[in-house]
């Protein structure tokens, strides 16, 4: 019988932020987390949720994207959410 990779190791998912950059580089457009959401970002996303439903899975960036450039999806609300909390409206 050939030895396999074993199934049950398991890799921690990488998180991909699709928002705006947010101000003095607490988090930048495009960067990649493993393990989840980072606990460095905590404050900012108590403070504007919207940033959370901004990270997505990497091997779903391609419809992620589709979606922010589509109107009144998920993921184009969420954007303008954050994009008026950092402009001070939210």
């Amino acid at each position: 019988m050939a030895k396999t990779f074993p199934d049950a190791i398991k890799r921690p998912e990488q998180l991909i932020y699709i928002g705006p950059n947010l101000p003095g580089g607490v988090l930048q457009r495009y960067t990649v987390f493993k393990g989840g959401i980072p606990l460095h970002i905590a404050e900012t996303t108590e403070k504007c949720p919207a940033i959370k439903g901004l990270f997505v899975p990497v091997n779903q960036l391609s419809n992620a994207e589709q979606s922010l450039k589509t109107a009144g999806t998920v993921e184009n609300t969420l954007f303008n959410a954050v994009v008026d909390h950092v402009r001070g409206g939210k």
